[in-house]
């Protein structure tokens, strides 16, 4: 009897279960399973045309294009200035048409934005661009039966891949986020599905991102049809550009500024000259601008712009509540409660005003 047959036995006869592959065993496999190393390396860019839902919010004609190394676009290049768009061109960007500003993101923005620009997934060449890997057992990920990867991507953030048994392909990710900048943490998951060859590669074409505590369904989306390899300009994955309004040119020069507190300041009050700073549309468009410097992580100058909004819309809720949220976020309770109750005092159905009292 030979030693193989022997060792065989004795593994059934104790009822051991047979070791997990190596992680470079598991590695080649994914690659092969998506179609070879060949087929992968051969797609350069794709488009995809699907849907997106979250909540009550339903979108049926959503673009997303990407091309290697790292650049990637949402939103369609037939409507570049009229619709919300965001991609990565080296670094991450929104473009919002209402009020018309583009931002340059950073922190947990830019993270999100940088990671799904990702070509290829993690478990293709890691090695090579600076990804590690540790296999931390196996579970069940909604049905399915899965090894259990701990990624550790180059800019230092972790998530949980789920790498399944039977196909190789990934089930799915698990990560932990903010909701924003500066909100309560959230652990969600990722779920992948139907798969299908796309120019020789396997695609998935369903996502479905569910909050780990509730099992709540945040968003899903779809894919109804994939491009692979078409030419695609450089420029469509920078942000576009246009001849900006006085009141569009004061609120870019304030988020650009926004390390600097005093110089925002200066610019309010410079642009006071070409723009009505007590119209309403300008109340709305500094307020929209300073939350994004409260996402970005510069609070105080977010409540030093906002003040000066709440000066010249003393009558307007959105301007309390902005600076509401503003002095919340950066830990003056106090002032906040008081803002807050002086945006349901000129609008009492405010309920993101009430919302936000009632967590204070």
């Amino acid at each position: 009897m030979n030693r193989f047959f022997i060792s065989a036995l004795a593994l059934v006869l104790l009822g051991a279960a047979p070791a997990a592959p190596s992680m470079d065993e598991l590695l080649r496999r994914h690659v092969d399973a998506l179609g070879g190393a060949a087929a992968v390396a051969s797609v350069h860019s794709f488009v995809l045309h699907g849907w997106y839902k979250e909540g009550s919010f339903r979108l049926d004609d959503t673009y997303v294009a990407q091309m290697r190394p790292f650049y990637r676009v949402i939103g369609s290049p037939s409507d570049p200035l009229g619709e919300i768009h965001e991609g990565y061109d080296g670094s991450a960007w929104e473009y919002y048409p209402d009020p018309g500003i583009v931002v340059r993101t950073i922190a947990q923005a830019a993270r999100t934005t940088r990671h799904t620009a990702l070509f290829d997934d993690p478990l293709v060449r890691p090695q090579a661009r600076g990804i590690t890997l540790q296999l931390r057992g196996e579970q069940t990920f909604y049905g399915n039966d899965a090894y259990v990867l701990h990624v550790r991507l180059a800019d230092g953030d972790e998530e949980d891949y789920f790498l399944d048994r039977r196909t190789y392909l990934i089930d799915g990710r698990a990560e932990v986020v903010p909701m924003h900048a500066y909100g309560k943490r959230y652990s969600t998951q990722d779920v992948y599905g139907d798969y299908r060859p796309e120019g020789g590669v396997m695609f998935h074409h369903s996502d479905r991102e569910i909050d780990s505590a509730t099992g709540a369904v945040l968003d899903e989306g779809g894919v109804s049809s994939v491009e692979i390899n078409p030419v695609l300009p450089v420029s469509m994955f920078s942000p576009p550009q246009w001849n900006r309004t006085p009141l569009q040119q004061m609120i870019q020069n304030m988020y650009d500024e926004r390390d600097e507190t005093v110089a925002v300041l200066a610019t309010y009050r410079d642009f006071a000259a070409m723009v009505d700073l007590k119209a309403p549309a300008t109340g709305d468009a500094v307020d929209f601008t300073g939350y994004q410097m409260l996402k970005m992580g510069h609070g105080e100058t977010a409540v030093a712009l906002l003040s000066n909004n709440v000066e010249d819309h003393p009558r307007s809720p959105r301007a309390h509540f902005g600076l509401g949220r503003a002095l919340a976020a950066t830990g003056d309770r106090a002032r906040a409660k008081q803002e807050f109750e002086r945006t349901l005092a000129l609008d009492p159905s405010y309920h993101r005003a009430r919302e936000a009292l009632t967590q204070l």
